[in-house]
């Protein structure tokens, strides 16, 4: 069986980011909230929402995550995929609505000296 266009770009590389953003679901009117991003894909990303929150699987979301050293900010529409509460934050999986392009991946990624992906 051939796998799927989603399953192939999920399997692509993931990058271990912690970018700002902001978040508002699909379905409410209030102002979009600050959020974070981490292991970021073409597909999807880790996201860190405030523990207020009250998320269940299967929610749209719509997320502006901040390119690093600009004003800039890509946008995207997600699905919620696995919610986690830790602590003060609720930690859940997105997948991305439309596949980030390598273009839109390599703004968000900026390497550290070091080495490493960061949003610094």
């Amino acid at each position: 069986m051939e796998k799927s266009l989603y399953e192939k770009m999920r399997t692509k590389g993931r990058f271990n980011v912690n970018l700002k953003g902001t978040y508002r679901f699909k379905d409410h009117s209030r102002p979009h909230q600050e959020c974070r991003i981490t292991n970021l894909s073409p597909s999807g990303a880790t996201a860190h929402f405030p523990s207020k929150e009250s998320i269940n699987k299967d929610i749209p979301v719509l997320i502006d995550i901040s390119i690093p050293k600009t004003i800039m900010h890509v946008s995207t529409e997600a699905e919620i995929v696995w919610v986690k509460q830790r602590f003060n934050e609720l930690i859940c999986g997105v997948r991305f609505i439309n596949i980030l392009s390598d273009t839109m991946i390599q703004k968000l990624i900026v390497e550290t000296p070091e080495g490493g992906p960061s949003s610094r």
